[in-house]
């Protein structure tokens, strides 16, 4: 039997649209991740760490967009596993920078190569020049919310989230 003629049908709600191909790309990155013994989010911290270098937990939080409370735990169980190390920041006492260890660099490389067709997997409708224009749209809306949530009010952004953090928007 096939689909129905409104599960056919298709919407122009920007979130809807969203949701629907982050689930997609969960689901491919679930698969190709677990294997490991990693998850999307733990791949999230190793594959952040290896691009920019060590950052403070809030950093961390913040790129990420996840609430400084997961990101706790989700080090706690890094840390406990070797693949990061908590430092204390030369530049604020406070604060623990987040190194990946030699054995986080290996986990991040084995995760990357086991992640490369999810890619293609999930862009496979468009060509090459329309995944690159949909890379930077996508880049240029992180850039925008990451600085809308982190500025202070008053300034011109400083949205004030819900408890369960900026990754939760309306699907509408």
């Amino acid at each position: 039997m096939g689909k129905s003629a409104a599960s056919r049908r298709q919407t122009g709600r920007v979130g809807q649209l969203l949701f629907v191909a982050q689930q997609a790309a969960q689901a491919l990155a679930v698969e190709r991740l677990e294997p490991l013994g990693l998850s999307p989010r733990a791949w999230g911290v190793l594959s952040t760490l290896a691009e920019s270098g060590p950052l403070t937990q809030i950093e961390l939080a913040t790129t990420m967009a996840i609430d400084r409370t997961a990101m706790v735990y989700l080090l706690d169980d890094l840390e406990q596993r070797a693949l990061v190390e908590r430092v204390r920041s030369p530049r604020d006492r406070r604060a623990f920078l987040i190194h990946l260890t030699p054995g986080g660099r290996a986990a991040q490389r084995r995760a990357a190569a086991a992640l490369d067709g999810a890619a293609e997997t999930l862009l496979t409708p468009l060509d090459e020049a329309e995944r690159r224009h949909l890379v930077d749209l996508l880049a240029r809306i992180a850039a925008h919310w990451q600085q809308l949530t982190t500025d202070p009010p008053g300034d011109g952004g400083g949205i004030v989230t819900a408890p369960g953090g900026p990754g939760r928007a309306d699907n509408g």
